[in-house]
């Protein structure tokens, strides 16, 4: 009898230690568990969702420092003065094991981070944190359900913003564009980066015809100045007889971010450079034109490889 209590005693300690050990390895693996992340600003995983639902996003007023005003342009105050949006928004570049993605179709995906969305938000923040501009950033995917009806969909986005915030003064459509050339990059300060061209449209077919001039002179002071960091860094700017919701708000500017035969990591890489020439080059503007209003500079160029519009 005293022997069979003994066993019983011994039984009752194992369950108890097991216990204890479980509940330690629960805590324990609960501590490990990443803290979720604040909800002041939504990441862009949360905002990507909510545009997916139809939900847009209107962000608040921001804390803007810049000092870039003229008579007739004035970017500065915590009211949103730019808004960067995507026409065209799954467009990716060419997918390595840094930056790997699932394809929606041939270099495309709806993966936020590694589409032209991830360097369109790089963008953004660089121009408010850097330069003090009060920056929107609108990641709705306007290509369903047909891509050759986008444009139509981003103008009513466009709008939208205008409506909500009549102090928008720049629309900035960031795109990619295509290439089979995977040389065609600069490499700046041991940075591989991709190569950046502006598109302006003249609107010939429709009534509504885009500011061309102002555009264009803006499109022509940031090749310029992107082509003082680099020769290369900019192509030339492609004028076209299209629109592209250029005729929507103060100034537009439509930016080809590299292309598919880039990276993702040297699209990310040319922002800083965009972003400082966009600076510079907002800051020459004096009553919605700029200083030197004449033509972009052609230059002479033998670039590597048989990339499009090789500047």
């Amino acid at each position: 009898m005293h022997r069979r209590k003994t066993v019983s005693s011994k039984g009752g300690l194992f369950w108890l230690v097991f216990l204890l050990l479980a509940y330690l390895s629960v805590i324990r693996i609960i501590k490990l568990l990443p803290s979720p992340e604040p909800e002041a600003q939504p990441a862009l995983a949360q905002r990507e969702e909510e545009a997916m639902s139809g939900e847009r996003e209107m962000l608040p007023a921001c804390e803007a420092e810049t000092s870039v005003v003229s008579k007739g342009l004035d970017l500065r105050g915590k009211e949103p003065r730019i808004l960067i949006y995507h026409t065209h928004t799954t467009e990716a570049y060419t997918a390595t094991p840094t930056s790997p993605y699932v394809k929606t179709s041939s270099f495309r995906t709806a993966d936020a981070s590694k589409s032209v969305i991830a360097v369109g938000e790089a963008l953004a923040e660089r121009l408010r944190t850097e330069y003090g501009f009060c920056v929107l950033h609108d990641i709705t995917d306007h290509e369903p359900p047909s891509l050759k009806t986008a444009y139509s969909r981003s103008e009513q986005t466009m709008r939208a913003y205008l409506e909500q915030y009549p102090s928008l003064v720049l629309f900035i459509d960031v795109h990619r564009d295509a290439s089979s050339d995977t040389s065609d990059y600069v490499v700046v300060d041991g940075k591989p980066m991709a190569r950046l061209m502006c598109v302006v449209g003249q609107g010939t077919k429709y009534e509504d015809k885009p500011d061309f001039e102002d555009n264009l002179a803006l499109a022509s002071t940031l090749t310029q100045d992107l082509r003082r960091i680099d020769k290369r860094l900019a192509r030339d700017v492609r004028i076209k007889t299209g629109r592209y919701n250029q005729h929507v708000g103060r100034l537009s500017l439509l930016v080809e971010v590299g292309h598919n035969a880039n990276t993702l990591e040297q699209a990310l890489n040319a922002v800083p450079a965009l972003a400082e020439c966009l600076a510079l080059s907002l800051a020459d503007m004096s009553d919605g034109e700029a200083k030197e209003a004449s033509p972009f500079v052609t230059l002479p160029l033998t670039p590597q490889g048989s990339g499009i519009d090789k500047g």
